[in-house]
């Protein structure tokens, strides 16, 4: 028997592509279809889990909000926000509230918040000179960021403008105010805080904010309860529809690897017949297979690409990295096929497979 070398077999399979011997259009299309689509379908699941974190985030159902009148220490809550994962700031509000001009009938209640709670609040660092505002306020009153709100007793200066929907069933009360960014120094009368993902730890460890050894009056509430206490997002991972994905599109991958080369079993086994080696046959199988599985790769990344632009940004890459390994199992196994086939088809087998045909 003779041993091709490694050019002869790459001059074979190319010229095997090119003539259509190899049908790599037909398995390329029915790879993308079978194997693709279900790591596509996981991919939807995937993006499905983020976008409801992601909401579930926007809309503040991940803050909670521990209760004190005036018995939680601002630099404490604050310094939460050192904790990987936290996010925390003091709030207390100011007897006397803002009276613009522009509203002569009526005033903004006033609350002075600590760095921390502007972060929350998504919004930008702002000057601790000014105000932060509702953008919808804002609006109202042709104050953007960087303006004068004029008042009935001189003016501030609007250093920014923050997102308060009250209709996603946040608590109210702050749609229609003013913000005073503060120091956190002294005494406050709420922090808030975000664990991402939900920690009972921080839970705990926000009660050391608290002024004095009696918290008794102490609550903690979310500040968006529409939304539930929790978002478990790893258990949702861990539970979504197409959790199998992998272990089916690995499957079918094999199924369609050894289905594509036991077609040309009749061709193999000429082959064996003419001298050709098991390892040569084998590898020239390979070399084939890898045509049209890395054509189905090309074409399912592109579209898994385009599902999970949808994700939230934070979340791309993690997912991205994911289905990514999922469709090198499938692969492998495809090829995996390919050469436990192949390496099957023996040269006795010829006159049974020619009959056959």
């Amino acid at each position: 028997m003779s041993t091709l070398s490694w050019r002869a077999l790459l001059s074979e399979a190319w010229r095997d592509c090119l003539s259509g011997t190899a049908r790599v259009g037909m398995l390329t299309i029915l790879a993308t279809a079978l194997v693709g689509g279900i790591i596509c379908a996981d991919a939807f699941s995937l993006r499905s889990v983020s976008v409801e974190a992601a909401s579930f985030r926007v809309h503040l159902g991940s803050v909670r909000v521990l209760q004190a009148q005036g018995s939680i220490d601002g630099a404490t809550c604050d310094a939460l926000s050192r904790i990987p994962g936290v996010r925390a700031g003091a709030v207390r509000s100011v007897e006397s509230g803002l009276s613009p001009l522009a509203l002569p009938a009526s005033s903004l209640p006033l609350y002075e918040v600590t760095p921390g709670t502007v972060s929350l609040l998504g919004t930008t660092t702002a000057d601790p000179t000014g105000i932060l505002l509702p953008e919808q306020v804002a609006e109202d009153l042709g104050t953007p960021q960087g303006t004068l709100l004029p008042l009935a007793h001189g003016q501030a200066e609007v250093a920014g403008t923050y997102p308060w929907d009250e209709n996603d069933g946040r608590r109210p009360g702050y749609a229609y105010a003013a913000l005073a960014p503060v120091p956190a120094t002294g005494t406050f009368d709420e922090c808030w805080y975000e664990s991402w993902p939900h920690s009972d730890d921080v839970d705990a460890l926000v009660r050391s904010a608290l002024v004095g050894s009696d918290d008794q009056n102490a609550q903690v509430l979310a500040m968006n309860p529409s939304r539930g206490t929790t978002f478990d997002a790893a258990g949702r991972l861990r539970q979504r529809p197409t959790w199998w994905a992998w272990i089916t599109a690995s499957a079918i991958g094999a199924t369609l690897g050894a289905a594509a080369t036991w077609w040309r079993r009749l061709e193999i086994a000429s082959a064996l017949h003419a001298g050709l080696r098991t390892s040569d046959t084998t590898v020239l199988q390979l070399f084939e297979a890898v045509a049209w599985v890395g054509g189905a790769c090309v074409l399912t990344s592109g579209i898994c690409l385009t599902i999970l632009s949808g994700a939230a940004p934070g979340d791309r890459s993690d997912l991205i990295r994911l289905v990514a390994t999922e469709g090198i199992c499938a692969a492998s196994w495809t090829l995996i096929g390919v050469t436990i086939t192949a390496m099957t088809i023996r040269e006795r087998q010829l006159f049974t497979f020619f009959k056959g045909r």
